[in-house]
């Protein structure tokens, strides 16, 4: 029977908490680690897709640094290449879940309904009624709880509106005529795999243009030293981004949200993407959307040009591939209580060198320490940094709290 107390709780089964998880089970830490394996990767991302990263970067961090993309793919006779293949969706999910069966194989499909402060602890409730007391709590819970949709949609019904992170399965959209609005890479895939299904389906795009990321290739010596490739893009600022997060926490508020958020990040397509979606997809280019309402079972959005003009668009479904804002008071899980103590800028947890919020033994890892440790933490590749950093401290910290060993007396009578 698993204990109702541990010093761990991580809470959240994807690429971050499964590779906190790793370290922390290597280090002997006690913990459990509650969620589905690579949940949001698997109901959340249409099948099709094609991520945006490099192979090479899209490693979970095992303790060893042996298990990586390129070793599993290897072993397995898969094709794979560092840069010049893309990585499909379906075969990283097929990754993370041996790597979550070799490294975490307790973790527990639980959903956690509340977590609230307790007498030195944290008391965590979950779905199946179970509560647990954890000395720390890892909140690791990516992207999905933080969906954005235009305030102007927010009244939309659910059958007639939804969000790009929705997807799973596109078979309920087949035979509609869809509408997707945004620039980024979900858009784009979206689109992509809804016109190769026989989907009648356009793109509205804000934007003047329709940008995707340059095709990989074999770079020169000098574009390498101009301009050197990071585990999460191109030239300098992103290179430091991507390997040294300490220092970058280190730097003013301001300045730490700016890089969270720096443009070479995007909205951008993938590479492998453009040649599906470009003279293809009809793309609208430069709307604006002023407003949007439901008539007769469709949804009527009214949209400006760059010219001002406006123009009206209908469909059956409208998309809204508009991204995600950390905004932690949207996890309905924390306790009011605990929520109003936790120090934020602007919507995401403040962070100590340690992942740890303003309330003692509560971290948070992942997309949602990106306005404290840049934007490494949006990716895969960022996995490295926490898992290896709060195992070690978490190990120590945990530790020096152990009772002293008590030295019982003996017992003369028992003596020869």
């Amino acid at each position: 029977m698993l204990r109702s107390s541990v010093d761990v709780a991580v809470i959240g089964a994807g690429p971050y908490g499964l590779s906190l998880a790793a370290h922390l089970r290597a280090r002997g830490v006690e913990h459990r680690i509650f969620g589905e394996p690579m949940g949001s990767w698997k109901r959340s991302m249409p099948p099709g897709m094609l991520l945006k990263s490099y192979p090479w970067a899209t490693s979970l961090s095992d303790p060893e640094a042996e298990f990586t993309l390129k070793s599993f793919c290897t072993e397995r006779a898969l094709p794979y290449d560092d840069e010049l293949m893309p990585l499909p969706l379906s075969r990283f999910i097929e990754y993370g879940e041996a790597f979550q069966k070799h490294y975490v194989p307790s973790v527990e499909h639980k959903i956690l309904m509340a977590l609230e402060p307790s007498a030195g602890c944290f008391r965590a409730t979950f779905d199946d009624g179970e509560t647990v007391h954890a000395r720390r709590v890892v909140v690791a819970v990516g992207l999905h709880p933080f969906k954005r949709l235009p305030h102007k949609a927010a009244h939309l019904p659910a059958d007639l509106c939804s969000h790009s992170g929705e997807y799973g399965s596109l078979e309920p959209l087949d035979g509609k005529e869809i509408i997707v609005v945004g620039s980024g890479s979900s858009a784009s895939d979206l689109a992509a795999l809804l016109y190769e299904r026989g989907v009648s389906v356009s793109l509205l795009v804000r934007r003047p243009q329709l940008d995707f990321a340059d095709r990989p290739r074999v770079r020169t010596l000098f574009e390498h030293t101009a301009a050197p490739l990071s585990g999460i893009g191109h030239g300098w600022t992103l290179a430091i981004c991507a390997k040294y997060p300490q220092l970058i926490r280190l730097l003013s508020k301001d300045l730490r949200v700016r890089l969270a958020n720096i443009r070479a990040l995007g909205p951008l397509g993938g590479a492998f993407m453009k040649d599906r979606v470009i003279g293809r997809v009809p793309v609208w280019l430069g709307r604006t959307l002023q407003s949007v309402e439901t008539r007769d079972g469709k949804v009527l959005l009214d949209v400006t040009d760059t010219s001002g003009a406006r123009h009206s668009m209908r469909a059956d479904h409208v998309i809204f591939a508009t991204g995600y804002k950390i905004d932690v008071g949207r996890l309905a899980f924390l306790n009011p209580t605990l929520l109003r103590q936790i120090r934020l800028v602007e919507g995401a947890p403040q962070l100590s060198a340690h992942y740890e919020t303003s309330v003692p033994g509560l971290h948070f890892i992942g997309p949602a320490a990106a306005n404290s440790f840049g934007p490494v933490c949006r990716f895969v590749y960022g996995t490295y940094h926490p898992a290896r950093h709060l195992a070690r401290y978490l190990s120590a910290v945990l530790e020096r709290l152990q009772p002293e060993p008590q030295a019982r007396p003996l017992d003369r009578a028992v003596l020869p």
